[in-house]
């Protein structure tokens, strides 16, 4: 077996490795997320602007959220957020909904030099 070949087999078992931890984290974790931003006006609109739509509006909810945590001082600096609703966060629940998506983007990487090296 060739090292192109194993190469090919994990980045395609990884894809739905990395797309099950993405929407384990949307499903799980988003509605407990939101409960700690309850009162901020950007999380109510967005939530109300995409409605009861469980794929679409669920994964731009949990955007925002990754948004949120992953930029927390420009938020804060803008005024979206402020540091007592981010200090309320726990640590396990920041890191279950930032580190899906940042091993995503990892991945995304490792398809494009996949598709280099076809």
């Amino acid at each position: 077996m060739s090292f192109f070949l194993a190469y090919t087999i994990v980045m395609f078992i990884g894809t739905f490795v990395v797309l099950g931890l993405m929407l384990f984290a949307k499903r799980t974790k988003l509605d407990e997320l939101e409960s700690y931003f309850s009162e901020n006006a950007e999380v109510r609109k967005r939530k109300q602007l995409l409605g009861p739509n469980p794929r679409f509006g669920g994964f731009h909810r949990m955007g925002l959220m990754i948004d949120i945590l992953l930029m927390s001082k420009r938020y804060v600096k803008e005024g979206f957020v402020t540091q007592e609703e981010l200090a309320c966060v726990p640590l396990s629940l920041k890191r279950w909904a930032v580190w899906p998506y940042r091993l995503a983007m990892i991945w995304a990487i490792s398809w494009g030099y996949w598709c280099t090296w076809l």
